[in-house]
């Protein structure tokens, strides 16, 4: 192996262990004495990952995404985790800027921050797992020595799988934040996602969409959400599968809406990543 190959390997390697780092601080935070809810604890812990995170994406923009964004053959792939990886960036400054820079007489709910802590933790470890699993093996590809045409055989393989995977998804609640980050979590998993805030518009969207799921907040379960579902259903003809989700500790659900849907996810904030992995099985 050359001594630039070795580099570019070693680097790739020194990428993981932030990750590595990252995972286990936020391990840390999950298996407190009362969880993330120590928010003492957890906002100095949160601190280390804010330094973590933010010192690796600067390594990834001058190391990684110029080399990749510069060769035709991986050019489509990193701007897709840039751009991904922009908006995970914008989520994580949010949370940490609300929570743990100057929160010296803020009043801070708990069930707020771990809300917010859980949908931030669930979308950077489903980003990382892709990370490794794709980008990176492009990189080291790319910097190996062998044939470009290689490195394009392998992209291509790659864009096939993920094209062939994709799956339509809509997401419709009136939650913002709950709804981009579910809908950049689909995406991050590879599916075309498309959010959704208004009554109207899926009324009249989804009988003409070509989606493959809905996925709709059930987490105020009465009267009007069990009308839309039932309006929905009759509408759509049953051809598109209906999963409802909540936002909170909702477990129960009233039978009129229960009876209409296809699935539950109860709790989505709280399990992002067991979420992303129920979607895939759901979608296959």
């Amino acid at each position: 192996m050359s001594q630039t190959q070795d580099n570019h390997i070693s680097f790739i390697k020194s990428l993981k262990s932030e990750h590595r780092s990252i995972i286990s601080t936020m391990y840390e935070i999950d298996h407190q004495a009362n969880g993330p809810g120590d928010l003492e604890n957890s906002t100095e812990k949160l601190k280390k990952i804010t330094d973590l995170l933010f010192a690796h994406l600067e390594k990834e923009d001058k190391e990684l995404y110029p080399l990749l964004l510069n060769n035709k053959e991986t050019k489509e792939l990193a701007k897709k985790y840039s751009y991904d990886m922009e908006r995970l960036s914008t989520i994580a400054y949010d949370f940490f800027n609300r929570y743990c820079v100057n929160k010296e007489g803020l009043k801070i709910f708990i069930e707020d921050f771990i809300n917010g802590y859980s949908l931030f933790k669930g979308l950077l470890k489903v980003r990382i797992k892709r990370e490794e699993l794709e980008l990176y093996p492009a990189f080291v590809l790319l910097q190996s020595g062998i044939l470009y045409s290689e490195v394009l055989e392998y992209v291509q393989k790659q864009e096939a799988k993920h094209y062939t995977e994709q799956k339509k998804v809509i997401v419709f609640g009136h939650n913002e934040p709950y709804l981009k980050a579910i809908e950049l979590a689909l995406q991050i998993c590879g599916h075309e996602a498309v959010s959704i805030n208004s009554t109207n518009q899926i009324v009249s969207m989804l009988p003409t969409a070509n989606s493959n799921l809905l996925l709709l907040d059930v987490t105020k379960s009465d009267k009007e959400i069990a009308d839309l579902i039932k309006h929905l259903r009759e509408q759509d003809n049953h051809s598109t599968p209906i999963i409802g989700y909540s936002t909170n500790e909702t477990n129960i659900i009233e039978e009129t809406i229960s009876q209409n849907l296809d699935a539950f996810i109860p709790q989505i904030s709280i399990n992002m990543e067991t979420f992303s992995e129920k979607i895939k099985q759901l979608l296959d």
